[in-house]
């Protein structure tokens, strides 16, 4: 009987030690939870952004010439295009590019398919190449694509897509509007920080979102970014994340 109450007096010591002790773990781990939540009370995130015009420096006409064949008629079909390619390109060179401006893709084929049976001799085929011509004379490049179906032979068909206006100099942009949108951010986070007596002091953090290319006074952005080619002049817009601590 002796034995049972020692022992039950042992495991009343040993709970009560236990039991201490994970009191001290909650007090230590409520203590850092109430530091934890201060040091976020002492913080303001807001989102600042920049915006700047910017002038096109480039632009790029884009074109496919294509031809149909028959089955029986394909190999010729790229013979010809390829005679296509060659006129296309001297007519290019002959409006003041430079063989560095001119890029042309390998030929291709493509089965046509329609609703109508054909035996494999009776078989449509789309053979198409693509030229693209690139240049920082843009009034050039504008000419071109006015002119370029000027080029006419039996069987040829050139399809001009519309000129892209494009700009290169974003990786400089960028920094310095990542700059300008943090300014922003503060100017914010102050406004909101005057409401409740704070002030805002040095910057915590700060994360740039993707860069936004955009028409004029649009406000079209995506998540993945935007990049405007529709247009000559343009504005390109950086958006940040900033967090700045709090007195």
């Amino acid at each position: 009987m002796n034995n049972i109450k020692e022992w039950s007096k042992d495991s009343a010591v040993r709970g009560a030690f236990v039991a201490s002790i994970f009191a001290v773990i909650i007090t230590v781990i409520a203590i850092g939870a109430f530091f934890s939540a201060k040091n976020l009370d002492n913080t303001i995130s807001v989102t600042g952004s920049a915006r700047r015009a910017v002038v096109s420096d480039s632009a790029k006409l884009s074109l496919t010439i294509r031809r149909t064949a028959s089955f029986a008629t394909v190999a010729q079909g790229y013979k010809d295009i390829a005679q296509d390619a060659f006129l296309i390109k001297d007519f290019i060179l002959k409006a003041g590019f430079t063989d560095s401006d001119i890029t042309i893709t390998p030929p291709s084929a493509d089965q046509i398919y329609d609703n109508t049976s054909r035996t494999p001799e009776e078989r449509q085929y789309d053979i198409r190449e693509m030229i693209d011509v690139r240049s920082v004379d843009i009034k050039k490049i504008e000419d071109l694509s006015k002119t370029i179906t000027n080029v006419a032979r039996s069987g040829l068909v050139v399809e001009v897509r519309p000129v892209e206006y494009l700009y290169t100099k974003l990786a400089d942009v960028r920094v310095e509007l990542f700059a300008e949108a943090i300014k922003d951010a503060r100017v914010r986070a102050e406004a909101i920080a005057t409401t409740s007596g704070g002030k805002v002091g040095k910057i915590k953090s700060a994360a740039t979102g993707v860069v936004q290319v955009l028409p004029p006074q649009s406000s079209d952005v995506t998540d993945y970014g935007a990049f405007d080619t529709t247009t000559l002049n343009k504005e390109v817009m950086v958006t940040t994340r900033a967090t700045f601590n709090l007195r």
